[in-house]
């Protein structure tokens, strides 16, 4: 049950989806526990209305893209992911990483629809991070168990933004990470591989 909900996660906000390359240090002080929570809250419960809804997949694909870029710090995110790359890119394989990071999040939200459908979400709590509030909440889905999901919230460009989905514990921003990781590893620590990568990836999603 984990490994589903935490692969539907993932394929939504490609975190995982993942914080920016910035140390928590560097980062702006996190919203206050209440203004979390009601963030949390307010986006949970616009994906489930649009998940739900009566649109067409198009219409809900496209109402999720626009969601998830006003929620998720999609960028910072991004940079995390890359890790230690993000410095051994050059400024060009930055750019790209980032254009391709942010379609593949786009093509995983339309491919995750389905998944999504009849989805409940309840918020449980708020507790200070190490990386910004951890607001705790239950997510269930037709015949699936409620699993728990943590949603940590920071301050990016003076609003809350989503920097990780923690799901039964684990970072779904580390995990990408890791994945991520890999690929540059096994061709060389060549960031280029990882590009190629990504778009075969987005040729496969939009070959269907």
């Amino acid at each position: 049950m984990a490994s589903s909900v935490r692969r539907v996660l993932l394929g939504a906000f490609a975190v995982l989806p993942v914080l920016g390359a910035l140390p928590a240090t560097a980062l702006a002080a996190a919203p206050a526990a209440s203004v979390a929570q009601s963030f949390i809250k307010q986006s949970g419960d616009h994906l489930v209305a649009i998940v739900n809804g009566p649109d067409s997949t198009k219409v809900k694909a496209d109402k999720l893209r626009e969601l998830v870029d006003r929620i998720v710090a999609v960028d910072q995110i991004g940079r995390f992911v890359l890790g230690r790359y993000w410095r051994v890119a050059t400024p060009a394989q930055q750019q790209e990483y980032l254009r391709l990071f942010h379609q593949t999040l786009a093509y995983n939200i339309t491919n995750q629809i389905r998944a999504y459908k009849g989805v409940q979400f309840a918020v449980d709590g708020t507790k200070p991070g190490p990386e910004g509030e951890m607001v705790s909440t239950t997510v269930t889905r037709p015949g699936q168990s409620p699993a728990d999901v943590q949603w940590v919230v920071d301050t990016v460009g003076g609003k809350p933004r989503i920097v990780d989905v923690v799901v039964e514990g684990t970072s779904l921003r580390i995990t990408e990470r890791s994945d991520y990781s890999s690929v540059i590893n096994d061709n060389g620590g060549q960031v280029s591989a990882l590009l190629d990568a990504m778009k075969k990836q987005i040729a496969r999603m939009e070959a269907g």
